[in-house]
């Protein structure tokens, strides 16, 4: 009787401790398993814009590779989904449900490009997914606060307001007749932002801005009207195709100028299009260039890289694998700081009280709160060396919004 009373009590703690685990392990977050951690990422794979996006999930997946090589997030391994959207909005959508619906991932690293974002917002918002913007930054993924958006860099208008006030100052431009050839798009909008914003902090006026249509392939009227006007500095606002031509043109019609670019014209692809006319060309970024292997961050990068990648993958990183890396590293802090008991308001509030967050020189202290959704804005001037097909640093860190 006793020994039957005393299995009865045995099965019934048993099966309440199997129980008390099965509700645990119910109530856990979406993407957190005893092993693993499910992280989700948006970035375009196919067409032009996979420039971007593959340089990009290179970086991760050697930062998922070198995670779990050190025994993973408290014992918990990445188990990265990468969904490719093609960098079309509604596909972007289309990849972040599905990655919530059917890979019930944990958060998001990476979402893809500026309007591709704003698509994926009500989605991201309406699950309270925490997800990590290293891409393209725009105004409107932080202005309102979004409370699981956390944003990585500065926007065009920040690093080209940041790095022309530098270089007229630095450079005593205060006479040089400014010039902008910009983009009738969103984007352009962002980049003309910028240099309005600093000739009027600075007292000066622009002498002409004209605008082209996107996808234009000759800008040789463009060029022309500013040629005519005298200037003397020129914003070339294009991405990487509109950069290169523009400069050919300004090189064909011999003009002398100061020349300046977002961003977007870091790459490879703008030095191979240009040839010699993009020699001295300067550039405004938030990172350095991926050769600068002197910067900590950035040789750590590459030593990885070339362990755990094949030389070809090495050979299409670029800025957009930096960018890539200071997220993961610090989504991977916060994941730390939450310990075992993970869940998402926990991630979230980590990253919300993140403090002058280091990446080894990659890009200046990241520093989040309450109401602020946008970290890592100080930008720096990058300059073209076409002798040697790379670019290079043309300053620090210089004071940003």
């Amino acid at each position: 009787m006793h020994q039957t009373l005393r299995c009865i009590r045995t099965t019934l703690i048993s099966t309440g401790l199997l129980a008390a685990a099965a509700a645990s392990a119910m109530a856990a977050d979406p993407g957190v398993f005893e092993d693993r951690i499910v992280i989700g990422s948006v970035l375009p794979q196919t067409g032009p814009p996979s420039l971007i996006g593959k340089a990009a999930v290179i970086a991760l997946r050697v930062w998922e590779k070198d995670v779990n090589a050190r025994g993973g997030i408290h014992g918990r391994k990445i188990d990265l989904r990468v969904e490719e959207d093609a960098y079309v909005p509604q596909r972007s959508v289309q990849a972040v449900k599905k990655l919530i619906d059917v890979d019930k991932v944990f958060a998001l690293l990476g979402t893809s490009g500026s309007s591709h974002l704003l698509a994926m917002m009500p989605t991201i918002e309406e699950n309270q997914i925490p997800a990590l913007n290293f891409a393209a930054v725009a105004g409107a993924h932080f202005t309102p606060p979004r409370k699981t958006v956390f944003n990585i860099g500065a926007t065009y208008c920040q690093e080209i307001d940041g790095v022309m006030k530098h270089l007229v100052t630095s450079r005593k431009l205060q006479g040089a007749k400014f010039a902008i050839i910009y983009q009738d798009d969103d984007y352009g909008a962002d980049v003309k932002c910028g240099y309005d914003a600093a000739l009027k902090a600075l007292g000066l006026s622009s002498t002409i801005a004209v605008a082209y249509k996107r996808g234009a392939k000759d800008l040789s009227a463009e060029v022309l009207a500013v040629q005519r006007a005298g200037a003397t500095f020129v914003l070339t606002g294009g991405i990487i195709a509109e950069t290169a031509t523009m400069l050919k043109e300004i090189q064909k019609n011999g003009m002398n100028v100061v020349r300046l670019a977002p961003h977007p014209s870091h790459l490879g692809p703008v030095l191979a299009l240009a040839g010699s006319a993009a020699e001295g060309l300067l550039l405004a970024d938030y990172v350095p260039p991926i050769t600068d292997t002197e910067i900590q961050g950035i040789g750590r990068l590459n030593a990885l890289a070339y362990k755990y990648l094949s030389g070809d993958e090495v050979k299409a990183m670029n800025r957009y694998s930096l960018t890539a890396m200071v997220a993961a590293q610090l989504l991977e802090s916060a994941l730390q700081a939450c310990g075992r008991n993970l869940t998402r308001a926990c991630l979230v509030q980590k990253l919300e009280q993140t403090k002058n967050f280091t990446s080894d020189g990659i890009m200046a202290p990241l520093t989040f709160g309450p109401n602020v959704r946008q970290s890592g804005t100080r930008p720096i001037l990058i300059k073209a060396d076409t002798a040697t097909g790379k670019f290079e640093r043309a300053s620090e860190f210089l004071d940003g919004k």
